[in-house]
């Protein structure tokens, strides 16, 4: 499978490379505007910056780097251009998941999240007034964001990244403290559970200083709060740290200001990248209308139509049944695509047996396919079709999307009034679609639809009845 390789920067890149400073920076902007790249492109420099910092003042201690990522595989997606950016001597690097980065440190075999979050979904299920998940993630929200022992913070602070659907009053947020959070955490407590919140707020209080020189943070949307300070609490006093960040792709319960993290990110710190290297402009406006109405802060951007650098042609919106999808996307591939030069991802919102049928499909057309989910390694191998939910496609950038099956089932959304899933899936679903290059093809059975199809604009795809 092709990955990231040495990238030639862009001129709107190349002022952003070569500014180096200590302290924290920002790199914002949309889909496809190279901010992951921009960052590693940047460790050479800062690599340098910082080998004359401890020459100047006699130290002769490697310097160190840490980049973590938003999944594992992302993290191979990247390991090469990272790893070629700071070759040489006295020189460490480390590229993880926060998870990863934070159980290894600390020598946790493993985390108590699947028993913890079986009672926590117990306890949102006996919580009237707020659907199950959305008491979940509030509740992931606020124990990622306050810590411990500011649990009260919560009713009346802003409620930062989350939404003004639906409405989360001062009474509203007492109960949840009350009937949620407390009851949750005294239950790991009794059972001595660790789960992924405790894990980040143990790797701040029980680990001194490990003092890396320079630290990236990639989709830092959706980090936590209490991740962002664990992480703020292994930097070397002399430090560069980038976050990378657009919360228009945010998919997870996060929110909190820099200020409150204890991240200085004022004056000169903040940059955006206004460019779209990846998307035709077709595709940039096709997933822009996803998005179409839904709040975008400052360190968020739409994908940007008049920003892509490239025209192809329009997204197809293919419908008629599975069998009729998948025979058609075949086709595609064989008589469109180069499978030498170009990949192809097939995403689906949902993974286990939605891709059955489709991998049964490609091997009976002898198209070689590689599953990348929790994939920890990227694949080296020849085969440059790859399955993938939407979630493990994050960061990741592929030639031809495909998202086919595409029905309620498995995008299922309630009332705004009790749950914002409705904004959660339409995120995640822009997110899959930005990562084409050349061509997005979305193919769904008549009657059965995700509601999601709703969103898209009339004129921003090619329809194609099977």
């Amino acid at each position: 499978m092709k990955h990231l390789g040495r990238i030639v920067p862009s001129a709107e890149q190349l002022k952003l490379i070569s500014a180096n400073q200590t302290g924290a920076e920002l790199i914002r902007g949309s889909a496809g505007s190279g901010k992951t790249t921009t960052a590693l492109l940047r460790l050479k420099s800062l690599a340098g910056m910082m080998r004359a910092r401890k020459e100047r003042t006699g130290d002769d201690a490697p310097v160190k780097f840490l980049l973590l990522t938003f999944n594992r595989t992302l993290a191979g997606y990247v390991r090469a251009l990272a790893e070629s950016q700071i070759s040489g001597p006295n020189q460490e690097i480390e590229i993880r998941t926060f998870a990863k980065w934070a159980m290894t440190k600390l020598g946790v075999g493993a985390v108590n999240a699947d028993s913890a979050n079986a009672f926590l979904r117990e306890l949102a299920n006996r919580f009237a007034g707020l659907d199950q998940s959305y008491v979940v993630h509030e509740a992931e929200y606020l124990m990622g964001r306050f810590e411990s022992h500011d649990y009260e913070s919560y009713i009346a602070t802003e409620r930062a990244g989350r939404g003004a659907l639906p409405r989360v009053d001062a009474a509203l947020r007492r109960r949840i403290l009350d009937e949620v959070i407390y009851p949750y955490r005294k239950k790991l407590g009794d059972e001595g559970w660790l789960d992924w919140n405790s894990l980040a707020l143990k790797m701040r209080s029980d680990l001194p200083s490990i003092g890396y020189d320079i630290i990236i943070v990639d989709e830092s949307q959706d980090f936590s709060a209490n991740e962002i300070r664990a992480i703020k609490h292994h930097l070397a006093d002399d430090h560069a740290i980038t976050f990378v960040i657009d919360t228009a792709q945010r998919i997870y319960a996060r929110g909190f200001t820099w200020a409150e993290a204890g991240i200085d990110v004022t004056g000169n710190r903040s940059h955006r990248l206004r460019e779209n290297h990846r998307n035709t402009r077709e595709i940039a406006a096709f997933a822009s209308s996803i998005l179409t109405g839904i709040p975008v802060d400052p360190d968020g951007a739409l994908p940007n139509l008049a920003a892509a650098q490239s025209q192809g042609p329009l997204p197809k919106v293919i419908s008629g049944n599975y069998s009729r999808q998948i025979e058609w996307v075949i086709d595609y591939i064989t008589e469109a695509v180069d499978l030498t030069t170009e990949t192809v991802a097939f995403l689906k919102p949902e993974g286990g047996r939605w891709f059955d049928t489709v991998r049964h499909e490609l091997r009976r057309a002898g198209m070689k396919y590689v599953e990348m989910q929790r994939n920890g390694k990227w694949p080296d191998g020849d085969e440059n079709i790859a399955l993938s939910t939407f979630h493990s496609a994050k960061g990741l950038e592929f030639d031809h999307v495909i998202i086919i099956g595409f029905n309620q089932e498995n995008t299922p959304f309630g009332d705004e009034e009790i749950t914002d899933q409705i904004q959660v899936l339409r995120r995640l679903l822009a997110v899959a679609v930005a990562r084409a290059r050349k061509q997005v093809i979305v193919g769904y059975k008549p009657g059965e639809e995700s509601r999601l199809t709703d969103y898209f604009d009339a004129g921003t795809y090619e329809e194609v009845h099977l």
